[in-house]
């Protein structure tokens, strides 16, 4: 991996390798994995006892993230003949949202005690930090729900699409991509918080680790620039050049590591520096459907194949560009 900057605050990245299936950097340790047929999306749970996976719009699975063992699952009677996509945990990871192919469910974490269910397709879903919201998109469509009772807080239009709705508890509001901006969501005013500098590239795709205040942008397919919240503060963009493209992006807590995957392959790499960590095929070639950090950065899990592997990430006393 070369690197150079170019301009203020922005980093070049063009991928030295001979072919985009060889490894600029190391394979990182594989610590442990689980089957998950259907495995999607992915996400950490219980102060990162637990993975929760969506399994595709079939239902969810909760899986020792040391062992791999299925501690608790929710599944449809059949596998649907359509996909949904959406996955999100409170803060604490103690109430979780999934979309199946018929409805939006939430749950108490632990032993999957049913809390809500709304009939609807979703293509993507977010939690409010405390569990007590739950926005979700149809990919037009939106609706806020109030998990507690049911009701429905807000409704209306909301263009979102996988990996671009997210709770940012620094504004006390969800997020998501619109045209050329990011913008607060379920508000029936003028939206609150705008963030819109992204020299002419379109946001797609948020990463903001819940207690973070770092909001990492993903602008087309090889830009990702990192925000300060709430100030709207420019830290930095890495300007990913060769086979360097993304379809998944995700953020540390503290905002040292950026996890992005494209195909088959991950990549992880220093978001101060836009150095390298890892870069390799977790899933033997297969796609990467999502990818998620613990709380405290030390392991990845990757979603693929029908398969969830948790990977080591270099120490806390190390993580340094």
């Amino acid at each position: 991996m070369s690197l150079r900057a170019v301009g203020l605050g922005t980093l070049v990245l063009a991928c030295c390798c001979a072919s985009p299936l060889t490894g600029c950097a190391g394979r990182p340790r594989l610590l442990a994995e689980a089957d998950a047929p259907g495995a999607a999306d992915v996400h950490w749970a219980c102060h990162d006892s637990l993975l929760a996976v969506a399994l595709h719009g079939w239902g969810v699975s909760l899986v020792d993230s040391r062992s791999g063992r299925e501690q608790a699952a929710f599944r449809l009677p059949e596998i649907p003949p359509h996909a949904a996509r959406g996955l999100d945990v409170s803060a604490a990871g103690e109430t979780l949202a999934v979309a199946t192919a018929d409805s939006v469910r939430v749950f108490a974490t632990r032993g999957l005690q049913p809390l809500l269910a709304a009939p609807g397709n979703a293509a993507t879903l977010a939690l409010s930090a405390d569990g007590s919201q739950l926005l979700w998109s149809d990919g037009a469509l939106g609706r806020l729900i109030e998990v507690q009772t049911g009701r429905t807080r807000w409704q209306g239009a909301l263009a979102a699409g996988p990996g671009a709705l997210l709770w940012a508890e620094p504004l006390a509001h969800f997020l998501v991509p619109l045209d050329l901006r990011v913008i607060s969501a379920a508000e029936d005013d003028w939206p609150s918080f705008t963030l819109d500098t992204f020299e002419g590239a379109r946001p797609w795709k948020l990463a903001l680790p819940s207690a973070g205040t770092t909001l990492a942008v993903a602008e087309s397919t090889m830009h990702v620039s990192m925000w300060d919240l709430p100030s709207k503060r420019f830290r930095r963009r890495l300007v990913f050049g060769g086979e360097g493209r993304l379809e998944h992006i995700a953020l540390s807590r503290d905002a040292l590591l950026l996890a992005t995957s494209l195909g088959g392959r991950t990549r992880v790499l220093w978001a101060r520096s836009g150095r390298t960590v890892a870069d390799w095929a977790p899933h033997g070639g297969a796609q990467v459907e999502d990818l998620a950090f613990s709380a405290d950065g030390s392991r990845l899990a990757t979603a693929g194949a029908n398969v969830v592997r948790t990977w080591a990430m270099p120490a806390a006393p190390g993580r340094r560009p």
